[in-house]
């Protein structure tokens, strides 16, 4: 029995990250439906470090969800301490974990990744106004704000 299921659990985790989104043609609707590895545990407290203080001051647990697809990580960090009703959670999305986040901000978890030519786009609502992000090939995201129509 044991020999049949080892070849299986190896498949398993050999295979790329796991992603739970939903692609439409070149859209990609992302779910925040993971833990966090330990690569971006890691990541989240040293980047998010004035979030993670800020809610140990105040008592509270800093929860950390993840959205996943290809090389794009993003962390969502809630806490009760840290989210706002108007701002939202802050949100730190990685390409590389070896670097700091391409994009530090606060969105709620509705963000789409697009694929337009060969870059790499991450929109999101906040309100009324859309923010649409280049993540690709950059240091840090360049974004333009839109009213939502």
């Amino acid at each position: 029995m044991s020999r049949a299921i080892a070849p299986l659990l190896a498949l398993i985790f050999l295979t790329d990250p796991a992603t739970a989104d939903t692609v439409v043609g070149n859209r990609v609707f992302l779910d925040f439906a993971f833990e966090p590895s330990v690569k971006e545990l890691a990541a989240a407290k040293r980047w998010g470090r004035e979030y993670f203080a800020k809610a140990d001051a105040a008592g509270r647990p800093v929860t950390v969800r993840v959205a996943r697809t290809n090389s794009t990580s993003l962390l969502s960090l809630e806490s009760v301490a840290i989210c706002d009703r108007v701002k939202a959670c802050p949100l730190l999305v990685f390409r590389d974990f070896a670097a700091r986040p391409v994009l530090n901000t606060t969105a709620f978890q509705n963000v789409v990744i697009e694929y337009r030519n060969n870059e790499t786009y991450l929109s999101y609502r906040l309100w009324d106004t859309v923010n649409d992000c280049r993540i690709s090939n950059v240091g840090k995201a360049l974004c333009r704000k839109t009213k939502a129509k």
